[in-house]
């Protein structure tokens, strides 16, 4: 059976205030072949065990985490996902947190779920692969089973409509997951640049990032500054234009870097 694997992680973190992260980031990664992602990543994994050249935190957690992991190690495990580019497509979505309506702030479920729908419009319909009889969705370990299950209703719908073809949906801990592992890489490159403007990583693997999309680029309300922020900073520039209008509306926004397809 022909089944496209979708890899789902996200970074940032569901602070809205002055100190939490400037940006949330959803990263997909896309394959027909989640072997040729993971079994480079097993291979590497056991290279860096003898003499822990692994580095403190793998040896401590036993995963690849791109945050955590030393530089020397994301070196390696960049190299090793150049290798298998045409089995992958990566696409992402970047939420500037403080554009993000109040109602979405309190509701971190909905937050997710409007950011996931995206990423899952990029990735179903710009996929490469054509045919597929199978869709396999998996997140990052996220929220408790109550929370799951409402994103998985959201979901639900939007893979009939856009793939028409039976689908499974986990939630897997990403400890055991190299699906997971390897998008937390791409994500991570793609995080450090948006949030920081910090492109090392980025900047390797830029050619196999299809699209970011800025889901609030149109936005100009600012609902709180940033505590780095210099004080002359606008904390309010402007009308509203972020996620919702004054009516509800979900505005289809968006400013991809690349937007290519097949």
């Amino acid at each position: 059976m022909k089944t496209l694997y979708i890899f789902i992680d996200e970074s940032g973190n569901f602070d809205f205030s002055p100190t939490g992260t400037r940006q949330f980031v959803l990263t997909a990664l896309t394959t027909l072949a989640p072997f040729d992602v993971s079994s480079p990543l097993l291979q590497l994994r056991y290279e860096l065990l003898p003499n822990y050249a692994c580095g403190p935190s793998y040896a401590e957690d036993g995963h690849f985490h791109a945050a955590e992991d030393k530089q020397a190690v994301r070196d390696q495990v960049f190299q090793r996902l150049l290798k298998v580019v045409e089995s992958i497509r990566v696409d992402s979505v970047i939420a500037q947190k403080n554009k993000t309506h109040p109602s979405l702030q309190r509701d971190h479920v909905k937050f997710y779920s409007v950011l996931g729908e995206a990423i899952l419009k990029y990735a179903l319909n710009r996929a490469k692969w054509q045919g597929y009889e199978h869709v396999v969705l998996v997140f990052s370990s996220l929220f408790d089973r109550k929370k799951r299950g409402v994103l998985k209703q959201s979901f639900k719908s939007l893979v009939k409509s856009h793939a028409n073809v039976p689908y499974s949906l986990y939630f897997h801990d990403a400890r055991f997951e190299l699906g997971n592992q390897a998008v937390d890489y791409f994500g991570w490159a793609i995080y450090r640049k948006w949030e920081s403007g910090d492109q090392r990583s980025y900047s390797i693997v830029r050619y196999i990032i299809k699209s970011e999309f800025a889901i609030f680029a149109r936005g100009s309300h600012l609902y709180y500054r940033y505590k780095s922020d210099p004080p002359d900073y606008p904390a309010y520039a402007g009308r509203a234009q972020g996620l919702l209008s004054s009516g509800g509306d979900v505005y289809p926004q968006s400013t991809s870097r690349q937007d290519e397809r097949p």
